[in-house]
């Protein structure tokens, strides 16, 4: 298949699951409340890692409640903090992370660095959670999120080989076969798409928009 068979392809994947997302009424992404909010951002791209969307929801928006800048969350106490996101993943680890974030960022001004490089010195903060804030803080799409649902989603699709575990070098892939302009939404739609049709066991392939587009690399368990 040549470079703009597989462009046009992905473009119709694309527009098929937009459209699915639309008739279906498909939840939200957490991220999705905190577009052109940098600080926000930062911190549900922190709460989110290895945790349910719905939980990522309903404690960011428990915690921007109480504190929706670095200095003021500052002031709050840990118990707080933690009793506030107990219901993300490895909490405690993330309420540490959050305080050092805010402290850092109150020594710069309150601003939320502007580059990877930068936002990777935070404590708890990786390469996927870097690009995603700098996507949605601040609408910079130059790499592509790369989660659990873009990877898995990404070798079903025959998009990614099945050997790359790294985001980074899944990124490096992703942004040669998808048109540029796909590139802001794609981790988003792949979110919402991997919830509620192509789920990590058992995913839905007989309603799925684009079953007869994808190969079905490394699905064992299709429902019937």
């Amino acid at each position: 298949m040549t470079t703009n068979e597989e462009q046009a392809r992905v473009r119709e994947i694309y527009d098929r699951i937009v459209e699915a997302a639309e008739k279906g009424h498909w939840d939200q992404t957490a991220l999705s409340y905190y577009i052109g909010q940098p600080f926000k951002a930062l911190i549900a791209a922190m709460l989110s890692a290895q945790t349910r969307e719905e939980h990522t929801i309903a404690a960011t928006q428990a915690l921007f409640a109480l504190a929706d800048n670095p200095a003021d969350m500052l002031k709050l106490s840990d118990a707080q903090i933690l009793r506030t996101i107990g219901r993300v993943n490895y909490a405690p680890a993330k309420a540490t992370y959050l305080r050092d974030i805010c402290q850092k960022l109150v020594e710069r001004g309150g601003e939320v660095p502007h580059t990877v490089d930068e936002l990777t010195e935070l404590k708890g903060v990786g390469w996927k959670v870097a690009v995603l804030t700098l996507a949605i803080g601040y609408g910079r799409t130059e790499d592509i999120t790369v989660d659990v649902h873009v990877l898995r989603i990404g070798i079903r699709l025959g998009l990614i080989p099945v050997e790359t575990k790294k985001p980074p070098k899944a990124n490096d892939i992703l942004k040669t076969v998808l048109p540029r302009d796909l590139w802001p939404h794609w981790n988003g739609l792949m979110v919402r798409f991997g919830r509620a049709i192509c789920a990590p066991t058992y995913p839905k392939c007989k309603i799925c928009p684009v079953n007869d587009l994808c190969p079905k690399i490394g699905v064992e368990r299709p429902v019937k």
